[in-house]
């Protein structure tokens, strides 16, 4: 016994250590490479568009209200069934043959035995539900239908939105590839105007001028930044998904 409890534990040992060799397998986020086109780097617009609108909260809240809309008309359709009632009794009795006979409008002579089982069914139709069924119904069909269009209409909505965004956000991406290269060209162009001004090549007003230009294109360069940034974070709760899910695999 000792024997196999101690070849049962060097197994569970050995399988353990096989399975603390194993390495979890990191997938690294998708990160945009600045040196690429970012419309090349992100999946199609299409693609982009489906997913806004199957995260989309607001489109949700038409779906639920159009399945609403769909349940009133289909209940509409049925509640007649209400005036529908079965009946089953039993009475036990002398086996006497009781005849009744009311005089309320509509009713009949009817004849039971005052023993046994009895069951039916009752129909009443009140005069509201055969004249006023048909509209009640086309009400909710009405509002059925709007419902729908106003899914319809939250969808159209989310897509014009979507589309602006994405290629708002192309631009700015573009515009910040601009406004960088010419921040580094004024950079430069003062760097080089700072030594000439030392060697007397050149004046303080031509070193001012430049200077003024450098730091206008620090300033662009902040502005299209800001405006890249605020497009980038719109994107994901826009579309419902952290913007690294729009990135094409490679």
């Amino acid at each position: 016994m000792r024997y196999i409890i101690t070849i049962y534990l060097a197994l569970l040992a050995a399988t353990s250590s096989c399975f603390g060799q194993v390495k979890p397998i990191n997938k690294e986020p998708l990160e945009l490479d600045e040196g690429k086109d970012l419309q090349v780097q992100l999946v199609p617009l299409d693609s982009i568009i489906d997913l806004a609108v199957k995260n989309s909260p607001a489109v949700k809240f038409q779906k639920d209200l159009v399945e609403s809309s769909k349940a009133q008309l289909d209940f509409a359709k049925r509640v007649w069934t209400n005036n529908i009632m079965g009946f089953v009794n039993y009475s036990t009795g002398n086996q006497s043959i009781v005849s009744s006979d009311s005089q309320s409008p509509g009713s009949v002579a009817s004849s039971n035995i005052t023993s046994g089982f009895r069951m039916g069914v009752q129909i009443n139709l009140p005069l509201y539900e055969l004249v006023g069924r048909k509209s009640r119904v086309n009400l909710y069909k009405y509002q059925y239908n709007s419902s729908i269009n106003k899914r319809d209409e939250s969808v159209q909505e989310l897509k014009k939105e979507v589309i602006q965004t994405y290629y708002n956000l192309l631009y700015a991406n573009n515009l910040l590839s601009i406004r960088s290269e010419a921040k580094e060209s004024a950079i430069n162009q003062y760097t080089i105007a700072q030594k000439q001004f030392k060697d007397g090549a050149i004046d303080v007003l031509e070193l001012s001028r430049l200077k003024t230009i450098e730091v206008n294109a620090r300033a662009d360069y902040e502005e299209a930044k800001r405006q890249f940034s605020t497009l980038y974070a719109q994107m994901e709760p826009l579309v419902g998904v952290p913007f690294n899910r729009l990135i094409a695999k490679k």
